[in-house]
């Protein structure tokens, strides 16, 4: 009887109205039901920070060193990750918002250095203040379909007197740049372009992204790697088109960014829901 209370998890991605597409970069919902079953998920290395909205249910949050769990608070702020540090249990019943921001946004609208939330996930409340406890409770409140427009009037007032940074604008275009080739460009050509030195360049990144631009660069050559990838693939092939010296190269960056080597890491990411 369980298995047939599953439905499988669901995700939509979309962007934001023309104002905000420098700032966020997509709003998100994700839903499931998973009856009496659970699944595993296993989170690699990524280069976003986002806010998250539990309106149904909440994920089961593992330390991956540890083994340890807890409760994902009811609305958490993560910043970018370098490193597989924390899996996720899901069960029951799941109905989540996301606010996925640009390289950038989330510096240029908060004011806050991306670097302090890297490899981090917090209550956002304790970052963000009151406010963001009442945009969850708007949230709660309505229906899915008018999510987007409660996130929209609190982040439309939030670039309202906003004075983007020169340093902002710099390191945005660099990202940009990155991520239009996948992390194919070196770090070189990119300080090259934006007329800064890789130094500068690695100063900005860290205030502005949260992380260098070399990781950032294995961060989109590892999403882009992760898109391609299954149980089936061809190693060599993936290594190839995503900008790898070799599948050793490829597998490498795996091995530190994932926990696993390419195939075992297909392979967790592809297991069913378990009673």
């Amino acid at each position: 009887m369980g298995s047939m209370m599953v439905r499988p998890m669901t995700a939509r991605r979309w962007k934001p109205c023309p104002e905000l597409r420098p700032f966020v970069e997509a709003y998100g919902v994700r839903e499931a039901g998973f009856g009496t079953k659970q699944a595993y998920v296993p989170l690699p290395a990524r280069r976003d920070c986002f806010l998250e909205f539990y309106l149904q249910g909440r994920y089961r949050i593992v330390t991956v060193a540890t083994g340890a769990e807890h409760w994902a608070p009811r609305c958490v702020l993560v910043g970018p990750s370098t490193y597989r540090r924390e899996d996720l249990r899901l069960s029951g019943s799941l109905q989540v918002f996301s606010i996925r921001f640009s390289p950038v946004g989330f510096r240029a609208m908060f004011g806050i250095p991306a670097r302090l939330l890297r490899d981090r996930a917090v209550e956002a409340e304790l970052v963000l203040g009151q406010e963001i406890v009442e945009i969850h409770e708007q949230l709660a409140t309505v229906e899915p379909a008018r999510w987007e427009s409660v996130a929209e009037r609190y982040l439309l007032k939030r670039i309202r007197f906003l004075d983007v940074s020169a340093e902002s604008r710099i390191a945005g275009q660099a990202a940009a740049a990155m991520q239009r080739s996948r992390g194919m460009v070196s770090v070189a050509e990119v300080a090259a372009e934006s007329a800064l030195s890789t130094r500068h360049l690695e100063r900005a990144f860290q205030e502005q992204v949260g992380v260098s631009p070399k990781v950032f660069g294995r961060l989109l050559r590892l999403d882009h790697a992760l898109e391609l990838a299954g149980s089936g693939s061809n190693w060599a092939e993936v290594a190839s088109a995503c900008g790898y010296f070799d599948q050793s190269h490829l597998v490498r960056d795996f091995r530190a960014m994932t926990g696993a080597t390419p195939m075992e890491f297909a392979a967790l990411r592809a297991a069913p829901p378990q009673s």
